[in-house]
């Protein structure tokens, strides 16, 4: 088939499956139904698979080792590291003796995951989650070599199934000859111990409680699996053998640690004691599960200074093994993209960068993240815009109209799920008000309260009426935006008649709990007994990592984080919700869904740039992600930036003045008086000036070319840190980033309105100077009294802001064209006065005249402001390693 056409096919194909979607698009079935846009022949084979190679390309879309079409698995990896060894292993031991503890997991995945949903749906979660980690593997070092020292890192989605590949991981790394696997599990108890009872359902076949999940069958006593911490217990000495036993083994050891200075100290002690021979003969696989959790080192920003203690305990273990593989996983890789790649610390194994590969795993079918939940229609429904409130709970003790019908929420959602036959399964909801325990209890207490007031309700012969009104106007808004999920998800979710999910919220009164999940709290929340789980768990960090709330359905959230990587972690209702997706629902600010609207694009673009990375066949060494900045939030802990520099820095949407003066450099200050008279005289030639409503603002009747402004301002000296103290404006980035949006290929900031800002009437006792010919009063702007720098605090005044703008503009930013930023000019009297004069001694801060105990000449200031729209073509920064 000739080249136009199969270009022609393949692009058609590309349109049909963003038009249908991932879930609904079938590639063989499509290449099946391919006919010659002219004949209206069938392709030969040849062709086919040429369109077919043309179509992945266009999606990004790969084969997997197996030959089934999957989403892409991005690996950016360095071959010049890496001795190729596992597709040829996997071609000879690819069978149930040699590929033992895998195989076996598949079958379990198999019978659960069918179990649960389908046949069908089974098979593909099976074959996404092994091709996922064949891939992996073939980037992990030859367990069968004398000697390696490999680090990598994957990146899944906050909730999204990473337990399942490690353990996938952890299998088929036991059956290449990894003998001893370690996993650093969280920092919380709960976190280890539900990562253990998981590993041991689905790896070791032991049983230490009672849990609802299957467990896998034990291995026979020649492949069973060695363990040296249980679901009750971490790594304690006393409890085993010498390490050196485990070393002389042919089956892998495996244990399941906290991050804990102390676990981690004590388990580098227990196998230090065998020799280096010895561990020489046990290859190390250290998966370490949160991995921008308390591994990074904090200190990284001091080369000076030793790493914390976590970090260094990690690489202490490593440095006991001359075959060790490192793989960190996490969501929320920003701390890890961002350790130094230079850091070096003498005695200690390399940091934990993942200098051999990066993986980024896919987003799974069905799964609900942020750019499902905060963005596009669905966001509406799936969202419910609250006030921030938390003060209001803590300070009154009482309920808030937002907490009673979240509440109202859940109490209706697990009635439905008991009619949808899912009693038996745990139905969540989560009450995330803040990180301080004493507020944690005060929410207990008030959730505790609406509890018993609407069981008596309920079961009072003369509320109960009333009550059953209240409850159907929330079940009617409640049941109708859960049909509106269902028609547009295509799900078929069960929606039953109002009577019968108000007699059954007696049963689900029954077994509700109230718990409160933190360091102080007796409660616990355990799902592993196999009773029936209904629970309101109210908590903080507990809940903001690692750790899963099943049957998630309601989440009540009014905590702010200010660091993208902990509100992502925050996050528990991402995840699956099969069954029930229609129920769920996040009760918000409008600030917090702001915030995820901006992580989610922040996602989307973090993994488009490693697979980008993977496309231009660049190494994890060479690979500088950049990292969608924002105004409020931080990328990471300020101890976590490491080597992060800003990469390309964007002032869409900003104000811009100066408030740094060298008071003391006369000579500047008069220069620059002089450019910007020049440059208003200039203007001025071309266009009048208009004295706005008499208020001494003097507006360009015409708009001022981008050139010509962007010529003053590189003219126009601002005031550095030798002179102010502070870091001034940031003119240098400032400047490049108007030159490069008047230089794009779509110009923006073209047209700007330019403005002399002076007093209506002459103050001070300052008469009007001339300024371009402008005739302008000065204004009075004291100064902040500091012992070094000159700063007056603020320079401009609100409605300055909008003044070129229609009457009525609520911001500087509301109708302002891309085109059109503001430029204002401001006159300030040398004889500026503090309104108050302070007394001595002086403070820091405290008001001051302008020129207060400045020696040198006191001259007239030339303020600036520079107000910019939105940019499309550039709206946000951008940080990352210079590599």
């Amino acid at each position: 088939m000739e080249e136009q056409y199969i270009e022609q096919i393949a692009k058609n194909l590309y349109g049909y499956f963003n038009h249908v979607g991932v879930e609904a698009f079938d590639i063989n079935n499509e290449l099946e139904q391919v006919t010659h846009p002219i004949t209206r022949e069938k392709p030969d084979k040849e062709s086919l698979r040429a369109i077919e190679e043309r179509f992945l390309q266009k999606t990004q879309y790969k084969r997997s080792h197996d030959g089934a079409i999957l989403i892409p698995v991005s690996v950016v990896s360095d071959p010049r590291l890496h001795e190729e060894w596992y597709p040829e292993w996997w071609d000879i031991h690819n069978n149930d003796e040699s590929s033992y503890y895998w195989k076996r997991l598949e079958d379990h995945l198999s019978r659960e995951l069918t179990r649960k949903y389908g046949p069908d749906s089974a098979a593909k979660v099976v074959r996404s989650i092994d091709d996922a980690t064949y891939r992996i593997m073939d980037k992990l070092a030859n367990p069968a070599r004398k000697e390696f020292s490999y680090k990598g890192m994957v990146v899944g989605y906050v909730q999204s199934g990473k337990t399942a590949n490690f353990t996938t991981l952890i299998a088929k790394a036991a059956d290449a000859g990894y003998k001893f696997i370690v996993v650093l599990a969280g920092i919380h108890n709960v976190l280890r111990r539900q990562t253990q009872v998981r590993l041991d359902q689905e790896l070791t076949g032991i049983r230490d409680v009672e849990s609802e999940g299957a467990y896998i069958a034990q291995p026979g006593a020649a492949k069973a699996w060695n363990r040296l911490t249980s679901a009750d217990s971490d790594f304690f000495q006393g409890t085993h053998g010498l390490f050196s036993g485990y070393c002389e083994r042919v089956t892998p050891t495996l244990a399941v640690v906290k991050k804990n200075v102390r676990v981690l100290e004590r388990l580098i002690e227990y196998v230090s004691e065998a020799n280096s021979e010895a561990r020489a003969n046990m290859p190390i696989l250290i998966i370490d599960d949160e991995a921008d959790q308390a591994s990074v080192d904090g200190n990284a920003n001091d080369p000076d200074a030793d790493p914390t203690r976590t970090n260094e305990r990690i690489r202490t273990l490593l440095s006991y093994f001359s075959r060790k593989t490192y793989v960190g996983y996490t969501a929320t890789p920003f701390a890890n993209a961002l350790i130094d790649l230079t850091t070096e610390h003498d005695g200690l194994e390399d940091d934990l960068y993942p200098r051999n590969f990066v993986v980024s795993l896919p987003k799974p079918e069905g799964y609900f993240g942020a750019a499902r939940i905060f963005q596009g229609d669905l966001s509406d429904y799936f969202v419910q815009q609250i006030p921030s409130e938390r003060n209001q709970l803590y300070r009154t003790g009482e309920i808030t109209t937002s907490l009673a019908r979240s509440i109202d929420q859940f109490l209706l959602g697990c009635a439905v799920r008991n009619l949808r036959l899912q009693k038996e399964k745990p139905m969540s909801m989560l009450v995330h008000v803040s990180h301080i325990i004493d507020e944690m209890a005060v929410a207990k207490r008030i959730v505790e309260g609406y509890m018993e007031d609407l069981k008596s309700r309920y079961r009072d012969a003369v509320q109960s009426a009333a009550l059953k009104d209240d409850m159907r106007e929330m079940w009617n808004d409640y049941s109708e935006n859960a049909a509106a999920i269902n028609r547009d998800l295509k799900l078929e979710n069960f929606l039953p008649d109002y009577n019968e999910v108000w007699t059954e919220l007696d049963r689900v009164f029954q077994v509700l709990q109230v718990l409160e999940l933190n360091s102080r709290s007796d409660d616990t929340l355990d799902y592993t007994t196999g009773e029936e789980i209904k629970v309101i768990a109210v908590g903080g960090n507990q809940l903001s990592r690692g750790l899963t709330l099943e049957g998630l359905m309601i989440s009540y959230y009014l905590r702010e984080s200010r660091q993208y990587d902990t509100l992502l972690q925050m996050a528990r209702w991402f995840g699956y919700r099969h069954g029930y997706e229609d129920l769920t629902r996040i009760h918000t600010t409008a600030r917090i869904w702001e915030f995820f609207e901006h992580l989610a694009l922040v996602e989307q673009e973090l993994r488009s740039e490693i697979y980008r990375y993977e496309e231009d066949g660049l190494t994890p060494m060479q690979m500088a992600l950049a990292i969608r900045d924002h105004r409020t939030l931080s990328v990471t802990a300020p101890n976590k930036m490491g080597a992060a520099m800003m990469r390309q820095t964007s002032f869409s949407e900003s104000l811009n003045q100066t408030i740094w003066f060298p008071l003391d450099q006369p000579e500047v200050l008069r220069e620059n008086w002089y450019l910007g008279s020049r440059f208003i005289e200039a203007i001025d030639n071309d266009t009048d000036f208009t004295n706005v409503n008499d208020t001494g603002v003097f507006l360009s009747n015409d708009k001022v070319d981008g050139a010509i402004v962007l010529e003053f301002l590189n003219g126009y000296s601002f005031a550095g840190t030798e002179s102010t103290g502070g870091p001034g404006l940031p003119d240098q980035l400032l400047l490049e980033y108007i030159d490069r949006r008047l230089n794009h290929a779509s110009p923006e900031l073209t047209q700007w309105s330019v403005a002399v800002v002076g007093n209506a009437n002459p103050t001070l006792g300052v008469n009007p100077v001339d300024f371009g010919g402008l005739q302008i009063n000065p204004l009075g702007r004291s100064r902040r009294y500091s012992e070094k720098g000159y700063n007056i605090g603020v320079l401009t005044e609100s409605p300055h802001l909008r003044i070129d703008l229609v009457e009525g503009a609520s911001s500087p930013y509301d109708n302002r064209d891309s085109q059109n930023p503001l430029l204002l000019l401001y006159l300030v009297a040398k004889e500026s006065r503090a309104r108050i004069q302070p007394q001595l001694p002086l403070s820091a801060n405290v008001r001051v005249n302008l020129y207060y105990g400045v020696k040198t000449a006191h001259v007239d200031l030339l303020g600036i402001a520079i107000v910019l729209p939105e940019s499309p073509q550039e709206p946000n920064s951008y940080l990352g390693q210079l590599i």
